[in-house]
């Protein structure tokens, strides 16, 4: 571990003594959360992200992908 993120420890640390019980168990959320992103390795987002480039669809375009037919 770095001095750097040592100093980020205590930092947070300082922080987090004032809060209370409800924003210290919303602080342990985003944190799970970080963790398990950072588990995943890519940003969920990111992935959708790649899904939507192309050519935009109409509501007709997008129904006749769907169902094959077109609409009237």
């Amino acid at each position: 571990m770095n001095v750097a993120a040592d100093g980020l420890k205590q930092q947070l640390l300082e922080k987090v003594t004032d809060l209370s019980e409800a924003r210290l168990q919303e602080v342990l959320d985003f944190i799970d959360f970080l963790q398990l992103r950072e588990r995943q390795g890519e940003d969920p987002v990111l992935r959708v992200a790649g899904s939507l480039s192309g050519s935009p669809l109409s509501g007709e375009a997008i129904d006749e992908e769907l169902y094959g037919k077109e609409t009237a």
